[in-house]
Parts: C-alpha cells; structure tokens; sequence
C-alpha cells in the first residue's frame, strides 16, 4: 500500500531531523562538558553552598542539553530492551513450533488451544500458525490468512515497528512519531489484507477473521478494527497527521537545534565541570529529599478519594 509506504518515509524524515537536532547536541556538550573528577578538598567544601556557584547561563544551558541527550539515550535503550525481552517471550513460547509448507509458504505450527496467527521475528522473521487455527479454517481461509503474514514477513513489519517505535520512545520532542508509529501499524494491516484479498478473496479473508475471533498477540491477524471491515467492503483508506502535532514536532527539532548552536556559540572556550556542579549542588539535594518524602507522606494521607456521603 502505498501510503503506509509514505507514512513510514515521513516518520524517519521526522525521526532522521530529530535525531540530528540530538547529535548536534552532544556534540556541543562534548566539546564543552567535563567529566573530569573534582578534588577532595572541594568536595569537602562543597555540601556548605546551597547552589553551584560560578555557573554561567551558557553552561546551566549545557548542562540541560547534556541532560537531554543523555535522557533520550535511556529512553531509546529502555524502549529497545522492553520490545526485545517481548520478543524473546514470545519465542520462548514457541519452542515447540515444527515447520510446515502450506500454499507455498513455509509456517511454524504449534500446539495451542487458541486460533492464532501471526509474524514475529527481528531479523529472520517467521509466519506462525496455531494448530487450532489450522484445524478450523478451511484450504481457502487458511490461504488468506497465510498471505497476509506472508506480506508481513516480505515487508519485515516486526523489525519496521520494533525501529519506529524506539525512535517515538527516544525522541519525545517529536510528538508525531508516536501518532505516525501507531498509524503505520494500521496501514500494515491494511496492506496485508489486500495482499490477502489478492490470494483467496475478500470473502475467504472475512470467514477467516470472523473464524479466529480475538486474539491477545500484537501482530496478530484477528484484530477486527473497524477500518479493516470497512477496507474490506472496498471503502478507501485516508489518512492525515494533525498540523498541530507536525508544527509541535518541528518546533521542538528547531527549537533544541537553535539552544546546541545558541549555546556554543555564547560558551566560547568555557569549560564545565558537570561532577563539579553536581558535588556543588547536593546541599540542594539533600533539602529536596525530606520535602519530597514529606509530600509523599501527605498525599498518602490526604490525596485518597474521600468517601461519599
């Protein structure tokens, strides 16, 4: 289809910006962050001042950068980490899997009393089929459904959504990856079912929905959206991305862009001792810990619904 095609381009414009808005960052705090261990006899000293001192404006602007840079970088792991401790579940599940050559297409069928199918796989994606979906659908209903996770293995959707969707994580100062992500997992759908429709029929591919009924696996083929009816009976596809959240993203890529240059620019040959200002700064810290405690402590108390009278 070829608007998730363009959907997809237009997401790694999007994350291909933001992402040098990032590198222009870190290369502005490294050139002017120091991660350089501060002596002892200033560590001694520093608890006494409640803020750092000797701070100028261009290095607290550095130090956020640097904050920011390193955010989106935890952020970007965290997201690659969560989606690839769910794939190794999946896969751990399906160790029993045997393959099959159905239609042409080479399947993993495995035990389970659910109907399921669906594509998984990063970097060798594999079409799954339980044996309960084998057994209740018919030749023509199964060459539907193998079709459209054929099309998902061709298109390596697992691996495209697993990237755009570390790139939505890792850059949230672009608010249109998120939506662009989730609306690219749609049209894939879409486009699997026409590849679907051109194997077996609309009618096949509809039986076979209606056969597998709801199914809890992400990628699955069953998840009956009403867009995806509404595909099926010929309606045309349209898709749009609000200017308010494409104006925000743009914004914010300019926005960070404009503080990396703006910043090196007013810093000039300063050099900031990042270890130095967060020693300078524990006095600070150690007053934020008992007010936070404090805070938590009452609304624990007093922030519970009140019961009704």
């Amino acid at each position: 289809m070829a608007s998730a095609r363009r959907l997809y381009r237009l997401s790694l414009a999007l994350a291909g910006l933001g992402t040098l808005s990032v590198l222009a960052i870190v290369g502005t705090a490294l050139s002017h962050l120091s991660l350089t261990p501060p002596p002892v006899a200033e560590v001694l000293a520093a608890c006494g001042r409640l803020l750092p001192s000797e701070l100028s404006l261009a290095g607290a602007v550095l130090l956020g950068l640097g904050g920011l840079a390193l955010i989106v970088l935890v952020r970007g792991v965290r997201s690659a980490l969560i989606q690839a401790r769910a794939q190794v579940r999946v896969h751990s599940g399906l160790r029993a899997a045997v393959e099959h050559e159905r239609h042409g297409e080479f399947v993993r069928l495995f035990p389970s009393s659910r109907p399921q199918a669906f594509c998984a796989g990063l970097l060798r994606p594999r079409v799954f089929l339980s044996a309960t979906a084998r057994d209740r659908l018919s030749e023509e209903e199964l060459r539907a459904v193998l079709a459209h996770e054929g099309h998902h293995l061709l298109r390596h959707d697992p691996l495209r959504l697993f990237a755009a969707r570390i790139l939505a994580d890792a850059l949230f100062f672009v608010p249109a990856l998120h939506r662009l992500e989730q609306r690219y997992a749609e049209l894939a759908e879409l486009a699997a079912d026409e590849a679907a429709v051109r194997a077996a029929g609309s009618a096949a591919l509809a039986s076979a929905l209606l056969k597998l009924g709801a199914s809890d696996h992400p990628h699955a083929t069953v998840a009956l959206a009403p867009e995806r009816v509404d595909h099926l009976c010929g309606a045309p596809t349209r898709w749009r991305l609000e200017t308010r959240t494409l104006v925000l993203s743009l914004v914010g890529v300019v926005g960070l862009a404009g503080a990396a240059l703006f910043a090196g620019v007013m810093a000039g040959g300063v050099r900031v001792e990042v270890l130095s200002v967060v020693v300078q700064s524990c006095m600070a810290l150690m007053l934020a810990v008992p007010v936070a405690a404090v805070g938590a402590l009452w609304r624990r108390r007093h922030g519970g619904p009140r019961p009704a009278r």
